[in-house]
């Protein structure tokens, strides 16, 4: 393409991830590690879980599954996360026009060491509370999203926000 390689490699510096996928947010003080991602289907989870972000014990998560959306995923998503996570929380997204605690449940039949918080600020609140130093949580499911879906209303919600304004909690917790 005629491209030359060192002005590639300056450009590197220059490049910035997307915004939801694998974001990293503030840093905790006990250096555990909270990152937002937009896997929302059983290949990105899994992919998520198994990456290479994580030095010490298998990452802890937050996640859920859309309402009015496919469901035969909820199985699948439950069963990876039981195998590849450590500490679990599932939590809603999205839940739209269907019965959250159902598609929650769903999900829960297939992942029996996970908490079912259907409040996805509180669940949040409780991993981020519940993170002991050097462990890694990743929020899944909405990544780049700023609204959450019940019912026919739509809320503001921004899981980048959320996370850092608990982690901040925690931080000033310590001091």
């Amino acid at each position: 393409m005629g491209l030359k390689t060192n002005k590639i490699i300056g450009s590197i510096s220059k490049i910035y991830k997307a915004e939801g996928r694998m974001q990293l947010v503030n840093p905790l003080y006990n250096r555990a590690k909270v990152f937002v991602d937009y896997a929302h289907t059983p290949d990105a989870l899994k992919n998520i879980l198994v990456g290479k972000f994580y030095t010490y014990t298998k990452p802890n998560l937050v996640f859920g599954c859309g309402g009015n959306r496919d469901k035969s995923k909820r199985a699948k998503m439950g069963q990876i996360a039981n195998k590849y996570a450590n500490k679990i929380y599932i939590t809603d997204d999205n839940p739209r026009n269907e019965n959250p605690d159902a598609i929650r449940q769903a999900i829960h039949s297939h992942c029996s060491k996970a908490f079912n918080i259907g409040d996805r600020r509180l669940a949040i609140k409780t991993a981020i509370e519940n993170l002991n130093p050097k462990e890694t949580l990743i929020i899944a499911g909405k990544g780049h999203e700023k609204k959450q879906i019940i019912k026919n209303t739509i809320i503001n919600f921004d899981d980048v926000k959320i996370a850092n304004y608990y982690i901040k909690k925690k931080n000033f917790k310590r001091q």
